[in-house]
Parts: C-alpha cells; sequence; structure tokens
C-alpha cells in the first residue's frame, strides 16, 4: 500500500491506497478531525455496523519516529462514520473528502 498525507488548511488525514486504487483512511486521524475522543468505540460501531472485523492496519511513525500500527477504515466505513456525526467538522471535512480527496485519487491514483 501507498501511504499519502491529505490535507488543506483545516484538516489533515493519512490515506493508505491500496493495490486496487482504493482509499483507505486512517481512523485515528479521522477521529481527530471529527473530535471524537475514543476512536475504539468508533471502531466498535464500525465492526458491528460491517460486521467486518476491520484488520486493516499500517505501520505508521509517531512524532518520536517510533513504529505504531494504526488501524486504517475503508470509505464505506468513513461515510459511515461521517454520516453519524454531529460535530461542527463532519460538514467541512465530508466536503474536503468528497470534492478533493477522491477525485484526485480516482483520476491520478494520488491527491495533488
Amino acid at each position: 500500500m501507498n501511504l499519502e498525507i491529505f490535507k488543506n488548511e483545516n484538516f489533515e488525514v493519512r490515506v493508505a491506497v491500496d493495490e486496487n486504487n482504493e482509499p483507505l483512511f486512517c481512523l485515528s486521524d479521522v477521529c481527530k478531525i471529527l473530535e471524537l475522543t475514543n476512536a475504539s468505540v468508533v471502531k466498535s460501531a464500525i465492526i458491528s455496523e460491517f460486521d467486518d472485523d476491520l484488520s486493516l492496519t499500517y505501520p505508521i511513525f509517531d512524532s518520536l519516529g517510533r513504529e505504531q500500527n494504526a488501524t486504517f477504515i475503508t470509505e464505506p466505513q468513513l461515510y459511515f462514520v461521517l454520516m453519524r456525526s454531529d460535530k461542527p467538522n463532519a460538514k467541512p471535512f465530508r466536503m474536503f473528502v468528497n470534492k478533493e480527496v477522491l477525485p484526485s485519487i480516482r483520476k491520478t491514483g494520488s491527491y495533488t
């Protein structure tokens, strides 16, 4: 998988693009943007909704340079989280993903 950071002046989210050019979004980044303080609860809700073990992990490095395994969610799982959120950042983040990130991935395979 190829890992990229997608950002604008308001948001920053790590996205892994798999071998089929499908985006996978870092769950901890999504939770941070949406001000959801417990990513484990969000992960459990996703597993319950999708009957999925959510075993998509990707090694990333923290600010101290240590390797950590991060959970990544699929595009439908991202939509599920966004539709359930009533946080102020949900709509602007949804617009960023739908109008900038996903069209770029679909056209070029990356975010430019």
